[in-house]
């Protein structure tokens, strides 16, 4: 498995068709906006078995609320018979040194908090943290994952330079199980589920508690909460 970066027009028609591939969408990154990725400060990562494209991560920097430049992750995915052989894990990894090399503070994405992989990866190998939570951030994507669903996210950021001091859950709110079966033949009820659980995530906030990690087992993965002090200020 090699993690490169990728330049050529070629490889950059590959990428944008690796991306309609993974997320079934039909409006993938444009070919035009990965070249500007590619050679203009973002940067494009492919990991190849054999020179067959099975993973993608885009990049560009972006400034935050706060004034800082960061690098944001717009894109990341592999292919289902390569996820369990830690190649989004790479593919982050080589981000960050991208990053860092360039003195960019953090690396900053969304995720849906109801994919537990997802959860389980950014949170719990990763060591992101949960910075922001935005109520249908992205409106409808009408793709192959997220359909009509709301685009409930996390924000998140990542500089594992720089870790959280770990912090005791003093609450827990689970993760519905196999959320994506659910939404395929209830999509009425999950879009519910969907709302009802991102509402109380958005309670918790407001009301000063904290997301301080994941946790896993055989019965599922949930979220980890501790109240936060004055002292505390944001993480």
């Amino acid at each position: 498995m090699v993690i490169r970066r990728l330049f050529h027009i070629n490889e950059l028609e590959a990428a944008n068709r690796f991306e309609a591939e993974i997320w079934g969408a039909s409006d993938p990154t444009p070919v035009s906006l990965l070249v500007v990725f590619a050679h203009h400060g973002g940067i494009v990562l492919g990991a190849l078995e054999n020179e067959r494209l099975v993973g993608l991560s885009l990049g560009f920097p972006g400034l935050d609320r706060h004034g800082t430049v960061y690098l944001h992750s717009h894109v990341l995915g592999v292919l289902p018979e390569f996820r369990r052989h830690r190649v989004g894990e790479a593919l982050k990894r080589a981000q960050w040194e991208y990053a860092a090399e360039r003195g960019l503070a953090y690396i900053g994405w969304t995720y849906d908090p109801l994919m537990e992989g997802n959860a389980w990866f950014n949170l719990g190998v990763l060591g992101a943290y949960v910075e922001e939570l935005q109520p249908n951030v992205y409106g409808t994507l009408n793709d192959a994952l997220n359909g009509d669903f709301p685009t409930h996210r996390f924000w998140i950021r990542w500089n594992p330079d720089q870790p959280l001091p770990p912090r005791v859950a003093e609450r827990t709110m689970a993760i519905p199980r196999d959320v994506l079966t659910f939404r395929r033949d209830h999509p009425q009820q999950a879009r519910q589920q969907a709302n009802d659980w991102f509402d109380e995530a958005l309670r918790w906030w407001n009301a000063g508690w904290r997301i301080v990690g994941v946790q896993r087992n055989e019965t599922g993965v949930w979220y980890g909460w501790a109240k936060m002090g004055q002292e505390d200020g944001d993480i």
